[in-house]
């Protein structure tokens, strides 16, 4: 079987993750790693880094569509893994350039780069696929209890996603990247809702109609001084007149032994259920307290996504979560802004580009 030629644009953020990961499929090939020019010399050193660290090719370029030359090998996928305000730029450029895509997350920092690249997609016929949460094994099976019945129809969902600041320095590359505007797009409503905000849409199938959000750096001096929030609550009306409940942020201290952590309880007419990340794990007491042994559910989640995207690619399919569902999701998080702004609930701007029926296409079976 010929290997899918896999290579990365840019990998100042999670690139490292994704590469090994890809690197452990043996379906993939991993060409190489190009960097921009005009990215500046952290980003340069920074991916140049994860290439080498990975025994791959390093270019950089003037323009980020001449990967294939800069790495000496036709590329059958670019995974593009810059600071989040250039995600759609990049993703759009390699779109037209012919190229099949996946695009860490947040997709895009704004709707409207989000809407342009909806549009790329669709007249260029290419995979958008962006990466997420929703092949968490977790969420999975509570889907599958609610397709069951075993709940009832969904009524209202409580959903929590909380990083520990404790991880801070060794879960983010550089903390810039997660507090700087003019990289991050914003703070850890950009940075965390679109989780929340897809585990939703995937357990119901229910868009959301209206948000109210409150945020503020209530804990970390990092995000106070750059004027980003750590912390946010967000509800949810969705269709139907079901409701979601979010609390999320970067904390001092957050339950579990990794990164982040992460649950929904989902409340339904005939009984409730409850999706923790953190389970199953192991606790082992010891003189130091107790240590919990978990799998770091961010990289579960990731690995099992990427294996989807590849199967899909050389299968010429479309993987099952590509640009619809993260323009439906990003339109969450801008609403979220507006909100947090407005002091009030405001409306979710739905979709003008296409209808996203992927997103809504057994809503009867499962509401």
């Amino acid at each position: 079987m010929t290997a899918l030629r896999v290579a990365f644009a840019s990998g100042v953020r999670h690139a490292a993750d994704y590469l090994a990961l890809l690197a452990a499929d043996h379906r993939v090939e991993i060409a190489g790693v190009v960097e921009e020019r005009t990215a500046g010399d952290r980003a340069v050193q920074d991916s140049r880094a994860v290439a080498d660290r990975a025994g791959v090719p390093f270019g950089v370029v003037d323009d980020v569509t001449s990967v294939a030359g800069a790495l000496g090998s036709p590329i059958d996928l670019v995974v593009v893994c810059a600071e989040p305000t250039r995600h759609a730029r990049l993703a759009a450029a390699l779109l037209d350039a012919g190229l099949d895509v996946v695009v860490d997350k947040p997709v895009a920092t704004t709707l409207a780069d989000a809407d342009h690249l909806v549009a790329v997609a669709a007249r260029t016929g290419r995979t958008c696929a962006v990466v997420n949460r929703t092949h968490s094994p977790a969420l999975r099976r509570l889907r599958a209890w609610v397709d069951a019945g075993h709940v009832g129809l969904p009524r209202h969902l409580d959903l929590e996603f909380f990083a520990s600041g404790a991880h801070f320095a060794t879960s983010v590359e550089r903390p810039e990247l997660v507090v700087d505007r003019k990289l991050s797009g914003g703070g850890e409503m950009l940075n965390f809702l679109g989780y929340c905000a897809d585990a939703a849409l995937y357990l119901t199938g229910l868009r959301p109609i209206e948000v109210h959000a409150f945020s503020g750096a209530l804990f970390l001096d990092s995000h106070r001084a750059a004027g980003v929030e750590d912390t946010a609550v967000v509800t949810l009306e969705l269709e139907r007149g079901v409701t979601a409940t979010i609390t999320l942020g970067r904390v001092p201290f957050a339950p579990g032994g990794t990164p982040t952590t992460s649950s929904i309880r989902l409340l339904g007419s005939h009984g409730h259920a409850v999706a923790d990340d953190d389970a199953p794990a192991v606790s082992r007491f010891g003189a130091a307290g107790r240590t919990t042994i978990a799998d770091d559910a961010g990289q579960v989640a990731a690995a099992a996504y990427l294996r989807h995207v590849v199967d899909a690619v050389l299968a010429g399919e479309r993987p099952d979560y590509g640009i619809g569902e993260a323009r439906a999701t990003l339109a969450v998080i801008d609403a979220a802004y507006r909100s947090t702004e407005a002091g009030d609930v405001v409306a979710v701007r739905q979709d003008t580009v296409q209808q996203n029926a992927s997103v809504h296409q057994d809503e009867e079976e499962r509401v």
